[in-house]
């Protein structure tokens, strides 16, 4: 004798608690509209780039070198060691600064107190001030103040870099939350649209009881659930956006083999108890 269930549970509630159960799974996989498939693909997207700002966030030291090439460059140079070893430089601020050219080629100069003609018609700038710097780039300037951290007369590469990042840091997790967060959506796009039209089209030779598109959809995001939680967690421990999706697929990959071990994508004989 069937039973079943009066009272209808929650949307989230459902989808939560069938990641854990195949059965489940497979049983609520036609109970998602597509308003709720977008909610739930957005809610997984987000779990995901969770840890991208919490990791620049709390970042003390940064890789500027893949971002501004002649910039990182030159204030790794001999140059600005020697200019910045002999600087005199406390409470934050350098004394007594002059106007002073350390590193100027055809496309590239650095110094102190720059004049307009010092910049002119070069690419990359650093032009250093009493208690702030500006870095000029690919068209674009940014501004920074020195904070402690680094000692700039024993590195100053590292002192540079560290104060243009700490007073920047705001508009570098909103730029790599974009950036990384583009590149999450695009391969859950690819991943649950991939799955999901595999399985629709396994209804064709009735190897499976998948009836539509959306059915694929539905259960595909279910399945991607754990994945996404674990690669969550880790990103959140050590960051990195590449072990995330690869956590994530290589889940996907594992619960949907044991979906499969325990129904085989058929339904059982018409059991309600399975539907949350």
């Amino acid at each position: 004798m069937q039973r079943t269930k009066n009272k209808t549970t929650a949307f989230p509630v459902r989808f939560f608690g069938s990641l854990f159960s195949p059965r489940r799974m497979f049983a609520n996989r036609d109970q998602f509209n597509w308003l709720q498939i977008i909610v739930i693909f957005i809610f997984l997207t987000a779990v995901m780039v969770m840890p991208i700002p919490f990791y620049y966030n709390h970042q003390t030291n940064f890789n500027l070198s893949p971002f501004l090439p002649h910039i990182d460059k030159m204030m790794a140079s001999n140059q600005m060691q020697t200019a910045m070893k002999a600087a005199n430089y406390h409470d934050q601020q350098f004394k007594d600064v002059k106007h002073q050219v350390i590193i100027k080629t055809k496309e590239n100069v650095a110094g102190f107190d720059l004049t307009a003609e010092d910049m002119a018609g070069r690419q990359n700038v650093i032009n250093l001030h009493t208690s702030t710097f500006q870095v000029k780039s690919v068209g674009s300037e940014f501004k920074a103040k020195y904070v402690p951290g680094h000692d700039l007369k024993t590195d100053a590469h590292a002192f540079l870099v560290n104060s243009w990042y700490q007073s920047n840091k705001v508009m570098i997790g909103l730029f790599m939350l974009m950036a990384l967060g583009l590149i999450i959506v695009g391969v859950n796009l690819i991943l649950v649209n991939g799955a999901a039209f595999f399985l629709f089209l396994s209804r064709h030779n009735k190897i499976t009881h998948i009836r539509n598109f959306r059915e694929g959809v539905n259960l595909t995001l279910m399945m991607m659930g754990i994945g996404s939680l674990l690669a969550m967690v880790i990103g959140l421990i050590h960051f990195d956006v590449t072990i995330e999706l690869t956590v994530q697929s290589l889940s996907l990959a594992f619960v949907v083999l044991w979906v499969y071990l325990k129904t085989k994508f058929k339904d059982p004989e018409v059991d309600q108890t399975m539907l949350l």
